[in-house]
């Protein structure tokens, strides 16, 4: 009990040094060019950052993040739908996916659909000055063509073809 008592007023003062600030990746809309942004913790404490961006079309995104100077630890992030509402941090805002991160560089690939999205950054400053850096890209998915689709159904139909006159045959 007063371990936990303790872990929550350490947490609590270090509440008081968390860093809430929304910032927009690159211009908004994610391309194909890769964006980078990043923070400083200048006080030990929680750090919990939004990145904000939009996608035209379906896509395949590219995201890293890396401590690159300090101890953050545990240190977290997610990609967050802004939902119907479009707004960061709103009742109906959905996470699709999150992944832990340190010093060494790896990325992951997500695939979403067009619309508004937001990296979450969450971690804990263990020292000041602490840093992390955040890299983005994305990559229109391929739509099939119409003729893709009919290759496909005339495909279905010789199986379905092949598959009852077997049937006949025994």
């Amino acid at each position: 009990m007063l371990k936990s008592l303790a872990l929550a007023s350490v947490l609590s003062l270090g509440s008081l040094a968390a860093q809430a600030t929304p910032f927009v990746l690159g211009t908004g809309t994610l391309g194909t060019t890769t964006v980078n942004s990043g923070n400083i913790a200048v006080v030990p404490g929680l750090v919990n950052d939004t990145f904000t961006f939009s996608l035209a079309s379906d896509s395949s995104v590219q995201s890293n993040v890396t401590t690159f100077f300090g101890s953050l630890s545990p240190a977290f992030y997610s990609i967050v739908s802004t939902g119907a509402d479009h707004v960061v941090g709103g009742t109906d805002d959905t996470v699709i996916t999150g992944f832990a991160f340190t010093s060494t560089s790896t990325g992951h690939f997500t695939n979403l659909n067009a619309g508004n999205y937001y990296f979450n950054v969450f971690a804990l400053a263990n020292q000041a000055p602490s840093a992390y850096a955040i890299s983005a890209s994305a990559t229109a998915l391929p739509v099939p063509e119409p003729e893709t689709y009919a290759m496909l159904a005339a495909g279905l139909g010789v199986m379905g073809f092949v598959a009852s006159r077997r049937r006949r045959d025994l």
